[in-house]
């Protein structure tokens, strides 16, 4: 019997493009995105109009923000099979992401043509429309994923966020605290709907739902922040800047936190913490809050030529320096110094450095 003897080297079979397309997609869905890149291109020189490795090689581009490469790979496929459904998404995805929310919710309305009860595609389309203030489109979007998801947590907070960019504040609240039913400790809807509460002048309401969100994280800043606003509000200057103190333990603070708090020890009289504290708004960048903080200061201190000096600059940083005036005037009403205000204007007339109707302005506050 005549013996057969193996080869004594291996041959090395060719993956076929299913097997290339099936590893390729492995590696998409580990995030190993360059090996993925690299099985379906080879797939692809083998058969370039394949669908499934074109809208696989899409994905790919698009999750490494190759744009061009998945916009290509899309248009491609839909070349071949205009109704694919994973080209339309893609496809309207990359648009999204490139600001053309037109051409997005274009293909995104097809893709709902054929799948119309994907919320998470009339989510996109939601959000596109917002973007592009077709508010009326994007709230019977929400409304239409609402009406199949009831609580669908991207549609909700959508339209909540759609309510509060319309002034819409009491609805936005309402549609918040749907959220909140579905799950009460969800810190960033708690801090949004703390905001909305103190926009609305609800400060008890407010102060409810940051002491809410502090409970769940008591180092959070927003909260922190919103509650010391309503301490502020509540005149309790001393518990305002205890608050605000704890944000300053973890980071060094906004310029409108330090500007804030400078007007709380203002209101204590405590001019030299003041004073510290509206430097170091400034230190952040130029700011007429700050600026006019200082004209209060220095108003206040008797020293009316810093406090002209500050007034000065405040005027050359408004667009609108009569109403930058008003602005003025309400800060010295707030903090009972309208005599000190008023010392301030009739020192500013006398330097003549204002346009006339500027200092008939000063004028008409000395009368009033």
């Amino acid at each position: 019997m005549k013996t057969v003897h193996e080869p004594s080297g291996t041959t090395e079979k060719t993956p076929s493009v299913i097997e290339l397309s099936k590893s390729a997609r492995q590696r998409l869905k580990a995030r190993r995105y360059r090996e993925a890149k690299d099985l379906f291109r080879a797939g692809l020189e083998i058969e370039p109009e394949n669908p499934y490795l074109l809208s696989g090689m899409g994905d790919a581009c698009r999750e490494t923000e190759d744009f061009e490469g998945a916009e290509r790979c899309y248009l491609a496929l839909l070349k071949v099979d205009g109704k694919n459904l994973f080209a339309l998404r893609g496809l309207g995805d990359v648009y999204k992401r490139l600001n053309r929310h037109q051409e997005a919710i274009k293909l995104w309305e097809t893709y709902l043509k054929y799948r119309p009860q994907d919320k998470h595609v009339m989510t996109r389309i939601a959000d596109s429309c917002k973007v592009l203030a077709l508010y009326d489109r994007a709230e019977e979007a929400y409304r239409q994923i609402l009406r199949i998801a009831p609580n669908d947590r991207f549609a909700m907070t959508g339209l909540a966020d759609l309510q509060h960019r319309m002034g819409y504040d009491e609805k936005a609240i309402a549609t918040y605290e749907k959220i909140l039913r579905l799950d009460p400790n969800e810190l960033h809807i708690l801090t949004i709907v703390g905001k909305l509460c103190w926009r609305i002048s609800d400060f008890d309401r407010a102060e409810r739902y940051f002491r809410h969100a502090l409970a769940v994280d008591p180092r959070n800043p927003y909260a922190l922040y919103g509650l010391g606003n309503c301490y502020r509000w509540y005149r309790q200057y001393e518990k305002a800047i205890e608050i605000w103190q704890r944000i300053l333990e973890d980071s060094e603070g906004t310029q409108t936190l330090h500007t804030r708090m400078g007007d709380a020890y203002f209101h204590l009289n405590d001019l030299d913490a003041a004073q510290a504290c509206y430097e170091r708004a400034l230190s952040f960048g130029a700011d007429p809050f700050s600026t006019a903080a200082f004209v209060c200061l220095y108003s206040v201190r008797g020293q009316l030529e810093d406090a002209a000096r500050y007034f000065e600059l405040l005027m050359t940083q408004a667009q609108n320096p009569e109403d930058q005036l008003e602005t003025l005037v309400k800060r010295f009403v707030r903090s009972e110094q309208t005599a000190e205000m008023k010392k301030l204007f009739a020192h500013l007339i006398t330097r003549g450095d204002f346009e006339d109707s500027l200092v008939q302005a000063l004028r008409k506050k000395l009368e009033d």
